[in-house]
């Protein structure tokens, strides 16, 4: 099952400031978030990271950002094709606790590398999900130029490539919890 040509970084370096407390260390499945991707993530890509920042530690196998002045997601991912710019990269924010082994093999099934990247199309705003999504090695470089002009969105270099988007799934998987309030609606259930 393993997919050689695709490494897994889980995003966890934000500062997870409106939930009072790291996002990777909740638990939404019987162990930490973090540790629960690892373990999904692990049977599908040949290598599995957790993306950390400065101030962060992880006993998982990890990358920690780059030291640039940068706030973004884009800062992990960018930070993973630094580590490996020959691979594709499926990448798992971590606050995202409904994404489940058919979520993975389901993004994996509809990914097309002649693109830059296979997203989700987030249904209420019809933008790419970039938070979800498998980032092929071509993509590399129109990172490093947006990151390079002073850009921080993902999701706005992905709108401006040619990319695989995927419109028609369970739309609960790209649903991310940052807040107390929404943590609490969810575990009630």
């Amino acid at each position: 099952m393993i997919n050689l040509s695709i490494s897994a970084l889980i995003l966890s370096g934000g500062l997870s400031s409106r939930m009072g407390e790291e996002k990777r260390l909740i638990h939404y499945h019987n162990k930490t978030q973090e540790q629960y991707l690892f373990d999904l993530l692990k049977p599908y890509c040949s290598e599995v990271y957790v993306s950390i920042n400065q101030h962060q530690t992880t006993d998982l196998p990890h990358i920690q950002d780059l030291d640039l002045p940068i706030k973004s997601p884009i800062l992990g991912i960018i930070s993973a094709f630094e580590h490996n710019p020959n691979t594709a990269w499926l990448v798992v924010a971590c606050d995202m606790p409904f994404i489940v082994e058919k979520t993975i093999m389901f993004l994996l099934q509809h990914r097309n590398p002649e693109k830059f990247a296979t997203a989700f199309e987030n249904p209420e705003a019809f933008f790419p999900e970039p938070l979800l999504t498998i980032y092929e090695p071509k993509v590399y470089q129109n990172l490093q130029n947006a990151i390079n002009q002073g850009k921080k969105s993902p999701m706005k270099v992905l709108q401006n490539l040619d990319i695989e988007l995927i419109k028609d799934f369970d739309f609960q998987w790209i649903k991310n919890i940052n807040t107390v309030e929404e943590r609490t609606i969810i575990q009630r259930f």
